[in-house]
């Protein structure tokens, strides 16, 4: 999608991910992205175990405006992955 296919109200979409903390959950995410040949702006998680029994991961995207029409899409994968619990954003 180039700039001038890109609708007016493109703009970055930021997707909030709450996931088990495993090894592998990173690179399922990252592997997703890369299928739609989408590289992220920002990538930021942090491991939270403030609950006994609870080892959560909770990773913050930031996708690029080229990417906008394709957050929906990119969403519901990221439901999909193994391990992933919630996926919330700015859609």
């Amino acid at each position: 999608m180039t700039a001038a296919t890109l609708p007016s109200n493109a703009s970055p979409v930021m997707l909030s991910v709450a996931a088990d903390a495993s090894p592998g959950l990173l690179s399922r995410l990252m592997g997703t992205l890369a299928r739609l040949d989408i590289v992220p702006l920002h990538v930021y998680a942090r491991r939270r175990a403030d609950l006994p029994g609870e080892d959560m991961l909770e990773v913050d995207i930031q996708l690029p405006e080229t990417a906008s029409a394709y957050s929906e899409r990119v969403a519901a994968l990221f439901r999909g992955v193994v391990g992933v619990h919630q996926v919330a954003g700015s859609i």
